[in-house]
């Protein structure tokens, strides 16, 4: 069916509205289209025209502030996560929500993850078993989930340290424990220590022993008798001449007038019952 004149022109308004709407879109993108693409979980959702800020997804709360209020616009910031804290400037933003009058961003702290979607939990990295490997490998294995992985003997008596590998004097030893249990979540990368021995030596049982018995501060020799608590012929001795003068001292006893029994008993050579 044909358009009569009135419905060519109101045809003719939309399409150059538009036109001139897709050119708003592509020149508020600017240099920032190229981050957006590079920022992994960050989505941007337009409910109206395209914001003239500017795609901030992955740039800190204070940069996207600043650029947001230039335009005019109403500025919103709230936890991308389950966590409901109060962003700080620091901050990363993961999502974007833009209106014609107001825009908000939904951010994480700095060096966390982005959720999945707004309002989820964080996806921390989970602390890997490192045990029974190379202190070298360990330290590959945590470079992107914790900050400085140190090294330290798993024996008293064997000192080591290093931290991520920068000696290298140490990268075949075998680590036998580690400061965080595995599976744990590791918030905002974390400083780990691995315990460990040289690759042909077996781990010790746990954590504090020596590898020399004899070097423990608290070592006692087996075959080690303290004087002051064994028996000797000398304290035999001196039982001996301690009897003699109690015998002696039983002589010049004096009973007085309640009787009684010298010091150290009498003396009673038959059993109970009398003698026969």
């Amino acid at each position: 069916m044909a358009m009569n004149r009135v419905e060519k022109g109101w045809f003719g308004g939309v399409v150059v509205l538009a036109v001139v709407l897709l050119l708003l879109l592509l020149g508020s993108c600017g240099d920032d289209c190229e981050e957006v693409a590079s920022t992994p979980g960050a989505t941007v959702t337009v409910t109206a025209a395209p914001s003239p800020v500017g795609s901030q997804l992955g740039k800190s709360v204070d940069s996207a502030l600043e650029r947001a209020r230039q335009t005019g616009l109403t500025v919103v910031v709230h936890d991308a996560s389950d966590r409901h804290e109060t962003p700080g400037g620091d901050w990363t933003v993961c999502f974007e929500e833009a209106t014609l009058s107001k825009v908000d961003f939904a951010a994480v702290p700095d060096g966390a993850p982005c959720p999945k979607e707004d309002g989820q939990r964080i996806p921390w990295p989970k602390m890997p078993n490192v045990k029974g490997i190379t202190y070298a490998k360990a330290v590959e294995k945590l470079a992107d989930a914790v900050d400085e992985v140190a090294i330290e003997g798993a024996y008293e008596d064997e000192p080591a340290y290093d931290t991520n590998n920068e000696v290298a004097d140490y990268a075949n030893w075998k680590v036998c424990f580690q400061s965080v249990k595995p599976g744990t979540a590791l918030e905002h990368e974390p400083d780990v220590t691995l315990h460990a021995v040289e690759n042909a030596e077996a781990c010790p049982s746990s954590k504090g022993l020596y590898k020399d018995p004899t070097n423990d501060p608290e070592y006692v020799d087996p075959d080690y008798a303290d004087p002051g608590d064994g028996w000797s012929e000398d304290d035999s001795s001196s039982d001996d001449s301690s009897s003699g003068d109690s015998g002696s001292n039983e002589e010049d006893y004096y009973p007085g007038e309640k009787g009684g029994c010298p010091p150290g008993g009498c003396y009673n050579p038959c059993p109970p019952g009398g003698c026969r």
